[in-house]
C-alpha cells in the first residue's frame, strides 16, 4: 500500500515543479501583486487612477497627499509618480510598494531628505536592508534570466526522476552510486527537495526583480 502512496506524491511532485515553471512564467509577464497586503493593493489603485490625473491635468496635490500617505511623508514625489504613471503596475509601482519598508536612504527608511534635496537622490545613494545588519545598493544587474534557467532545469530534474522510478521497477540500476533510483522513496524524496529549491529559487527571483526594478527608477529619475 505505501508504494502506491510514494507513486501518488510522486506524480504530485511532477504536477508541482510543471506549475512551478508556470509561476515564474506568469510573474515575468504579469504585474503580480498577489505579495501585496491588502492596504497596499488599495494604495496600488488609488494611486496609479491619481497618478494619470496629475500627469494629464497638472494637479499633484491629490497625488503627492496620497503618495505620502502610502510611501511616507518624505519620499521622492517625482519618483512615486514617475512609478505610478507607468501603464504596467508591476514594472515600477507593485515593486516599489512590495519593497518600500527596505529602503533606506542616507540611512533614513523608505525616505528621502527634505524636498529641498530630493534631487541628490540617486540609484548610488539608495540602500537596500537585506536583513538588520546587512545593506547594499540597488542591484544593477539582472540575474532573472539565470534563475528562470535552474527552475526550469530543476523541473527537468523532477520529471527525470519520476520517469526513472517507473522504469527502475522492471530494469533496476546495477551502478552501485545509483542504486538508490531503485528506491521510490528515495526518488520521491529527492523530487521534493528540487521542488522546495525551486520554490526557493522563485522567491529570490521575485525579490532580486523587484529591487532591479526600483535600480532602474531611481537611475531614471536622476537622469
Amino acid at each position: 500500500m505505501l508504494i502506491y502512496v510514494v507513486f501518488l506524491m510522486i506524480f504530485v511532485g511532477v504536477t508541482a515543479a510543471l506549475y512551478q515553471v508556470y509561476e515564474i512564467h506568469y510573474n515575468i509577464n504579469v504585474g503580480n501583486d498577489k505579495k501585496l497586503s491588502k492596504a497596499d493593493k488599495s494604495h496600488l489603485q488609488a494611486l496609479s487612477d491619481q497618478a494619470k490625473t496629475a500627469t494629464q491635468a497638472h494637479a499633484r496635490s491629490d497625488f503627492d497627499q496620497a503618495a505620502a500617505d502610502a510611501l511616507g511623508p518624505n519620499l521622492d514625489r517625482d519618483i512615486a509618480l514617475k512609478a505610478f504613471a507607468e501603464e504596467e503596475k508591476g514594472v515600477y509601482a507593485i515593486p516599489l510598494l512590495r519593497r518600500k519598508a527596505r529602503l533606506r536612504f542616507n540611512g533614513d527608511s523608505c525616505v528621502n531628505k527634505s524636498s529641498a534635496n530630493k534631487s541628490s537622490t540617486n540609484i548610488s545613494s539608495v540602500k537596500v536592508r537585506h536583513l538588520p545588519f546587512w545593506k547594499t545598493t540597488l542591484p544593477r544587474i539582472n540575474i532573472r534570466a539565470a534563475l528562470i534557467t535552474l527552475v526550469i532545469l530543476n523541473c527537468f530534474w523532477v520529471q527525470l526522476l519520476a520517469a526513472m522510478s517507473v522504469y527502475t521497477l522492471g530494469y533496476p540500476v546495477s551502478t552501485p552510486w545509483l542504486a538508490w533510483l531503485n528506491d521510490p522513496m528515495a526518488v520521491m524524496l529527492m523530487i521534493y527537495a528540487f521542488i522546495v529549491t525551486s520554490l526557493l529559487i522563485s522567491t529570490f527571483d521575485r525579490y532580486m526583480h523587484d529591487l532591479y526594478q526600483l535600480g532602474k527608477l531611481f537611475k531614471k529619475k536622476a537622469v
